[in-house]
């Protein structure tokens, strides 16, 4: 006889189910410390999230969970009925029969529930819109900059002719000074700190997070870097590139990397969204034609602009405490050829695609790394090589 799990009236025929319906009261407990269901709005938000799949049950407890739900927006459409209105409209509503009240409150849910969706819809083309404002503003800063420059080179050849055949004018001489100032503290400038690109100054300026720009040609990936301080390393997580909250959160670089002197490994994180916002689209790696046609990454940091090469597609989980398990998130510096050997040998393990990985001590890399849940607390990330400059 085949072992039968059991989690209070629920009875499971196998042990993935089971475990199924453990995951599923873990996120229930979560989504209770993190909200209270008896605030106003709190159910039915959570309830077209479920809808929606933005948040994800796979068991018979999930499904209890949601019904639960909807048993109070049932209760929350009864009690505002309870008004002059709705009395009026009593004896009627007395002569309809249950089945067609239960129809009706289900039409009106679903009504609702269609409402929320595309007002969800709305802010995500929004965002969108935004994101491309905020790229066009930056690529049109970066041509008045370049342009700004051009100019710049040109008033300074004729000032260098001028001083050279005459002194002709004291204000020439004080305008000539102010220019060699001007270069000197620049020069001083680099010495304390690489500078930051033209393009990018703006959006440093609006918010020090800042850290650059990603883009993976052909696809939906095009969005800015973020980079919070150790301190509070998953703030953006949960808020985008302004530092305002938002569910999509936004993609940002872990705040162990540095920018000025780059590590051997660059890790990036974002969430996988079901709209296929931030990183909702990585999945399409795990099909070998899909990452064969997207192999490039363009990452232009506030300092340097690069290009990467993904090298391998990986499957992995959070491990917790010191259980030996492979940690791929941890690895930001080799320190030595040793150990960078002991990474490789850890990511061809768990890389998808059959091909050798191109690599050597040395190399720097870029890793993306976003949610998957093949398994619980499942990571999807990938790898990249940068390339060299041509």
């Amino acid at each position: 006889m085949s072992k039968i799990y059991c989690i209070g009236k629920f009875q499971f025929d196998s042990y993935i189910e089971y475990q199924e319906a453990l995951d599923d009261i873990e996120k229930i407990r979560y989504i209770s410390k993190k909200m209270d269901i008896n605030e106003p709005g709190v159910a039915q938000r959570l309830y077209t999230l479920i809808r929606e799949g933005k948040i994800v049950f796979k068991s018979v407890v999930g499904d209890d969970y949601l019904l639960y739900l909807s048993d109070m927006l049932a209760d929350d459409y009864r009690a505002m009925s309870r008004n002059p209105f709705s009395k009026k409209l009593k004896y009627k509503l007395q002569r309809v029969s249950p089945g067609q009240v239960v129809g009706a409150v289900c039409m009106a849910g679903a009504v609702v529930c269609f409402l929320v969706f595309l007002g969800s819809e709305y802010r995500d083309q929004q965002k969108t819109k935004q994101l491309e404002r905020l790229k066009n503003e930056q690529e049109i800063s970066a041509a008045s900059d370049w342009l700004s420059a051009q100019v710049l080179d040109v008033l300074k050849d004729g000032e260098k002719e001028q001083k050279q055949e005459s002194k002709k004018e004291n204000s020439v001489q004080a305008e000539t000074k102010t220019v060699d100032n001007d270069v000197y503290a620049a020069e001083n400038t680099e010495l304390d700190g690489p500078e930051i690109l033209p393009e990018f100054q703006e959006l440093y300026q609006q918010n020090s997070d800042f850290a650059g720009w990603i883009a993976i040609p052909g696809t939906e990936i095009d969005y800015p870097v973020m980079q919070a301080v150790s301190e509070n390393s998953d703030f953006y997580l949960t808020h985008d590139y302004t530092g305002k909250e938002d569910i999509n959160g936004s993609i940002f670089l872990d705040s162990r990397n540095s920018l000025e002197n780059p590590n051997d490994n660059m890790i990036i994180y974002g969430h996988n969204m079901k709209s296929g916002m931030m990183f909702g689209r990585l999945t399409e790696y795990l099909d070998k034609n899909y990452w064969k046609a997207h192999k490039n990454i363009t990452l232009h940091t506030i300092y340097e602009k690069a290009e990467y090469e993904i090298i391998a597609v990986c499957l992995s989980q959070v491990a917790e405490g010191e259980d030996g398990h492979f940690k791929y998130y941890d690895f930001i510096d080799a320190g030595n050829k040793k150990a960078f050997k002991r990474y490789i040998k850890n990511i061809e393990e768990l890389n998808i695609m059959d091909e050798e990985l191109n690599v050597s001590y040395g190399d720097k890399l870029l890793t993306l790394s976003t949610c998957n849940n093949y398994v619980k607390d499942g990571r999807l990330f990938l790898v990249a090589k940068k390339c060299e400059q041509q």
